[in-house]
């Protein structure tokens, strides 16, 4: 029988009603936090605000297009491993679209985090749980934080990639 990663299922104390309020719950909360980014700055993180659907969707799309569609075709035709590896780097790639949005050292980190640290993160999460929406739970968390540090003027993903990787200055 084939996995249906785009079930809901029952994950430790988290129900499936449980994910769908918490999604809910972290879509509004980022619609309030990007609405008082927009209002304070005129953008949504360094986003024009035509990418508002996008800022508050991504987690959701991005989910079920890497974890859910490219994830499971990969593990179908080659090993596990390579599954993680190649799934990942297409997310890192994906996010090549925010050329438009940020200056270089911001760009850079909008691959390498997708595509080296969260992405294989989330892979493994929908390998073990056999379900995207637990990932697009974290990913939300993810998003918010690092929104939320952004928009209070930490930009903890950035120095973050700076760190691990030691490329931008």
């Amino acid at each position: 029988m084939e996995n249906n990663y785009f079930q809901f299922r029952k994950v430790g104390i988290l129900t499936p009603l449980i994910q769908i309020v918490l999604l809910v719950a972290f879509f509004v909360a980022q619609a309030l936090l990007a609405n008082a980014s927009y209002r304070q700055t005129g953008l949504l993180f360094n986003y024009p605000l035509y990418a508002y659907w996008g800022v508050l969707f991504a987690p959701v799309y991005e989910e079920v297009i890497f974890r859910g569609v490219i994830f499971p075709a990969f593990l179908k035709n080659t090993t596990t491993k390579k599954a993680f590896i190649y799934s990942s780097l297409l997310f890192g790639l994906w996010h090549f679209k925010n050329i438009f949005f940020m200056d270089t050292a911001h760009f850079i980190n909008q691959i390498l985090y997708p595509a080296f640290v969260f992405g294989p993160l989330m892979c493994f999460l929908a390998y073990k749980t056999k379900t995207i929406w637990i990932g697009s739970l974290l990913h939300y968390s993810n998003n918010f934080i690092l929104f939320l540090l952004f928009f209070n003027g930490t930009d903890w993903g950035y120095a973050m990639i700076q760190q691990l990787f030691g490329i931008i200055k």
